[in-house]
């Protein structure tokens, strides 16, 4: 292995503040509770947590009181206890991927500190904690923010084993992987393999790494970590899980589209240029840096080069795979904002790329901001551009946005006028962090505040009428799952389907609620002289009395 090293001089850079990092925290904290859970995968995740708790079930995960072999049960740990200490609300259910997110910022921060520097840990950590998708991934009750900080934590860890030499680091990375698969299955342990076995291929080193790797104490260590709940959940409900854990939710992912999420071969490449904002202009160039440095042994080279291959082998991998989610990449962000960090350490942009840059960044974030500015007067034009019946639905509700949007659109467009003051080689890193942090809020709390209670309000109308009634009238619904009336509600329904669902709703005796869309109405001739008790957004309930 090689000894630590330190590179050459390094440019100079105006210092960042590490005040930075702990505005963020408190803005995130502060934001969590803006927006209510959105359906399904929010709602799903945050079910099952709350349905773990109340029925003292913590191994058999059940949503809405049915078995949910779908993710293990890690995160919805991490959401119980945020629920016993904070309440069964939105923030609580967010609370443990905001942690997460600011924890592997300060993984970046701690491990770049030990690998190279304090300047290179700070600057890793802040490129990461500005990206835009890890601002709206802490924001998200789902499970992939809590992932990518054990993914990370292995892959700083075999980095550190790998530069310095210590077996020690080695058995972490293996822990820590097995944790990630603890998280959400064998993507936990794909990803960073790949990476690794990549990363060394790249340098040239692979049989060297293999042989040093201390297989009998990793494997043990990683099965340690890695198959508990695998275990107990086999021994309690046999073979059965298997099929539904391993080859409808892993493998029948990757053949065909799940849920109507699928995609064409560019759809990450997409996601990839909007996730990175504000850095999508650095990224090019940093690319071709860190490419053209891929063999080197120095510390920078080696982060360097295993962001290279993170970001192309996980983009490949997840386009090769049939259901595609904006998500699914998100694992590759530490290792982007490592790139960047390394590659600006070593030779930061002369001030004609970083005035490029800033031109570019411009470019892409100047429409944004007036977009917001404007929201309000557009808005009425926007409501006609959707075309599917359930998004006309949704936005002819009487929800439009207010003012705040516009404040934010116009601190956004004060952000850029700034950034475009920070065009040299010394000030575009902190001026691109700081507009990262601005456009992530700017967006998060200006739109996502009203795009949620747009989204959302007509479970939200539903969920109030159900309280309304009395606790032992049944819920049903009819070709329809929405987990937030359970979340919400605090009581399960009865999910019917198709004709025999259609059949037994009719032969139902009241009284007894019924949720359902709007278009599925007409499968229901009998509902055609009934007024609903919500009518609002494409969804309907009714109340289904005695001697209807």
């Amino acid at each position: 292995m090689q000894a630590r090293l330190r590179d050459m001089q390094t440019p100079s850079l105006n210092p960042l503040p590490t005040w930075l990092f702990w505005v963020w925290a408190l803005l995130t904290l502060a934001t969590l509770g803006l927006a209510p859970l959105f359906d399904y995968d929010e709602t799903i995740y945050a079910q099952t947590a709350v349905d773990m708790m109340r029925h003292g079930e913590w191994v058999v995960p059940t949503a809405n009181g049915m078995q949910f072999f779908e993710k293990p049960p890690f995160t919805y740990y991490m959401m119980d206890l945020c629920f016993s200490i904070f309440g069964e609300n939105s923030f609580a259910a967010r609370l443990p991927s905001a942690l997460f997110s600011f924890a592997t910022g300060m993984l970046l921060f701690h491990f770049g500190t030990r690998l190279h520097s304090r300047q290179f840990g700070l600057i890793a950590a802040a490129i990461f904690l500005s990206m835009l998708e890890v601002g709206f991934l802490a924001h998200a009750a789902i499970l992939d923010a809590v992932l990518n900080c054990f993914v990370a934590a292995s892959l700083l860890n075999y980095a550190l084993w790998l530069h310095g030499g210590e077996r020690r680091h080695a058995l972490w990375a293996a822990a820590m992987m097995g944790v990630a698969v603890s998280i959400k299955g064998p993507v936990g342990a794909v990803v960073p393999m790949m990476v690794i076995v990549g990363e060394r291929l790249l340098s040239g080193n692979l049989r060297k790494l293999l042989v040093d790797i201390p297989w009998l104490t990793a494997l043990p260590l990683f099965l340690l970590a890695a198959t508990p709940w695998y275990l107990m959940i086999l021994i309690e409900h046999g073979p059965g899980f298997l099929y539904e854990f391993i080859w409808v939710q892993n493998i029948g992912r990757a053949m065909n589209p799940m849920q109507g999420h699928g995609g064409g071969w560019h759809y990450y490449l997409v996601v990839f240029a909007v996730s990175v904002l504000p850095w999508l202009a650095v990224v090019p160039w940093a690319y071709r840096q860190a490419w053209r440095d891929r063999r080197g042994d120095d510390a920078l080279s080696l982060l360097a080069r295993l962001g290279l291959v993170m970001t192309v082998l996980v983009i490949v991998l997840f386009t090769l795979a049939q259901t595609k989610l904006p998500h699914y990449i998100s694992s590759i962000y530490p290792g982007v904002a490592l790139l960047l960090a390394a590659v600006w350490l070593r030779a930061a942009p002369d001030d004609i790329k970083a005035s490029r840059m800033v031109r570019m960044t411009l470019v892409l974030l100047v429409p944004v901001a007036l977009l917001l500015l404007a929201m309000p007067v557009l808005y009425p034009w926007l409501q006609t551009l959707p075309h599917h019946p359930r998004a006309v639905a949704i936005v002819a509700q009487h929800i439009t946005p207010t003012a705040v949007v516009s404040f934010f659109g116009l601190l956004l467009l004060g952000c850029l006028v700034w950034l475009a003051r920070q065009a040299t080689a010394a000030r575009l890193q902190a001026g691109l962090i700081v507009t990262g942090m601005v456009l992530q809020f700017s967006l998060l709390i200006g739109v996502g505040t009203f795009v949620g209670k747009l989204m959302q309000a007509p479970t939200m109308a539903m969920v109030d009428v159900i309280h309304q009634q009395p606790a032992s009238m049944p819920l049903y619904s009819y070709n329809l799952n929405a987990p937030s009336v359970s979340f919400y509600s605090g009581r399960n329904y009865t999910q019917l389907l198709g004709a025999a669902g259609a059949k037994e709703l009719k032969q139902s005796k009241p009284p007894f609620m019924l949720m359902l869309r709007s278009e599925s109405r007409k499968e229901l001739p009998w509902l055609s002289g009934l007024k609903p008790a919500i009518e609002q957004g494409g969804f309907l309930l009714y109340l289904m009395k005695e001697g209807r």
